[in-house]
């Protein structure tokens, strides 16, 4: 069983790896940037890992985007917006969230 702090650097790298990914980071650079900001919990990310795990994102990205909810009748539906300002941006960035709730009460992220 892993301890408390080896999960948390595995949250923290699974925020990371994405965020610099963003901010166009090369995949050969991941791990040096990395380093820096988690220390000894970035060792192992090597580029291959790294496009390992950009290629999971996408294939998990693809699936849910294709997903079937035909057969599910959704009966409340709401927006939120959510700000967030990237490092060494001057602009807040909006990103629109669609909720949907089905008549079992469960809640369905739909875009």
């Amino acid at each position: 069983m892993r301890d408390c702090f080896e999960l948390e650097g595995l949250f923290a790298v699974e925020a990371a790896l994405p965020w610099l990914y963003l901010r166009g980071i090369s995949t050969g650079d991941m791990q040096s940037a990395l380093s820096v900001l988690l220390g000894d919990d970035a060792k192992g990310l090597s580029p291959a890992v790294v496009s390992r795990l950009k290629a999971q994102w996408a294939e998990d990205y693809l699936a849910w985007s294709r997903r079937d909810l035909s057969q599910e009748r959704t009966v409340y539906v709401w927006a939120d917006g959510i700000y967030s300002t990237l490092w060494g941006e001057d602009e807040s960035l909006c990103l629109l969230v669609i909720i949907g709730v089905n008549e079992q009460g469960e809640e369905r992220l739909l875009a």
